[in-house]
């Protein structure tokens, strides 16, 4: 009779423990959707921020009849405005101007890229930001 009782206390326990576990594997692929989320909305707030700083940048240098754009530069602009920039929109990341209109003063494209987040701004496309998730496949160091 002792035997019978153990044997149901294993089983018990055995059987909320596997229950346990299938809990954590159904939820687990949902939070890491949630945290990869609103880290990425975080980087399109950045992004944000990068572009509004662009603009006022760009209007800074037309004020002053000075080049905003450099494709040799650091970012796609002048000497010395990609700092500004991030210091202006005070994101940890960088940028690359792809695109600017053609009088040389407003980004049409432009890349920030933040950890393993990239935003991509298309000022003509229907939707202007788009957030992707970087995931390294393979890393072989080189």
């Amino acid at each position: 009779m002792r035997k019978t009782i153990l044997y149901r206390r294993i089983r018990s326990g055995l059987t909320i423990l596997c229950i346990l576990l299938l809990a954590v594997v159904l939820v687990t692929p949902g939070v890491l959707q949630l945290l990869y989320r609103a880290d990425s909305k975080v980087a399109l707030g950045h992004a944000k921020s990068v572009r509004m700083a662009m603009q006022a940048a760009g209007a800074e240098q037309y004020g002053r009849g000075s080049a905003f754009s450099d494709v040799s530069g650091q970012g796609g602009v002048a000497e010395g405005i990609y700092e500004e920039i991030l210091l202006l929109s005070k994101a940890p990341g960088d940028f690359w101007i792809l695109q600017m209109d053609p009088d040389g003063y407003r980004v049409r494209e432009f890349l920030y890229r933040e950890n393993e987040y990239t935003v991509w701004y298309d000022a003509d496309a229907e939707k202007t930001y788009r957030v992707y998730h970087n995931s390294d496949m393979i890393d072989t160091g080189e």
